[in-house]
């Protein structure tokens, strides 16, 4: 028992060493590049490559302005996009699932319109509904419905057959397999779908807003760009960036959490 013990905290120790290692690393890379980029904007041309330092007070002047309304519309417009594509893809996904004679009907057309490159509908939409929230929030439907509809219909697909029948056998009804075996099964591969579809929400809503929009983080990319502000346009990447980043963590915390039962299977 206590070698046992001592192994096993050894090897805590280790990991969290090796965490921190890599930690570290990337710090001291991410402060390497910057440095880099600021010595090349200060003493060679920061014309193209901006600096940042300037980068950092144009967020500031934002912060003080109106980056607070750009950014909450695009939050915004990613929140209303997933809570319609992601129950509407999960919900599909089980459907067509469980129905093999529905899926082989229905499965080539949701192929066809997914072969469609989907930012592509942005023209259109601003075209049905004009500027403001509603044709963003559409085609972040579109596309977060496709990407959670394929990962839970593969999930579901893939539920042992026998264990299906052997709950029938049993007695179960169509309703009782779905709550107790499909679902639960089907769980992680909609997370996953959940896990892909969040950082393309973001780009959908980013994208529909340089088409045409009033606000949102889209808009300041578009009208850095149409000034030649290099500044402006890393500011507006940066903060895009950030929020990617912050969006492929809650991800991840939301996955743990709900799968710590995986996990404590190991």
């Amino acid at each position: 028992m206590g070698p046992a013990l001592s192994r096993r905290g050894k090897g805590n120790v280790s990991a969290s060493g090796d965490t921190g290692f890599v930690r570290a690393g990337r710090i001291a890379t991410l402060v390497v590049l910057l440095g880099a980029w600021e010595a090349y904007g200060r003493l060679v041309d920061a014309t193209w490559l901006s600096a940042p330092s300037l980068v950092a007070a144009r967020l500031l002047a934002w912060a003080k302005g109106g980056l607070a309304v750009n950014l909450g519309t695009t939050l915004a417009e990613m929140a209303l996009g997933m809570a319609i594509g992601v129950p509407a893809g999960i919900l599909v996904g089980l459907a067509l699932g469980r129905a093999p004679r529905a899926a082989a009907f229905f499965r080539p057309v949701i192929v066809a319109l997914y072969s469609v490159p989907l930012v592509t509908l942005a023209p259109l939409l601003i075209l049905w509904f004009g500027l403001d929230l509603e044709p963003k929030v559409v085609l972040v439907s579109v596309v977060v419905f496709f990407l959670v509809f394929f990962n839970t219909f593969s999930g579901v697909v893939g539920v042992d057959r026998e264990l299906v029948a052997t709950l029938e056998l049993m007695g179960a009804g169509k309703g009782e397999v779905l709550r107790k075996l499909v679902l639960p099964a089907a769980t992680p591969w909609i997370l996953s779908g959940l896990k892909i579809a969040m950082p393309y929400a973001l780009i959908a809503a980013t994208v529909g807003e340089m088409m045409a929009a009033r606000h949102g983080m889209g808009s300041l990319i578009t009208d850095a760009a149409s000034q030649i502000d290099m500044t402006g346009l890393y500011a507006a990447l940066a903060v895009l960036m950030a929020v990617g980043v912050a969006v492929g963590e809650g991800a991840n915390a939301l996955e743990a959490r709900l799968l710590r039962w995986r996990a404590a299977g190991r």
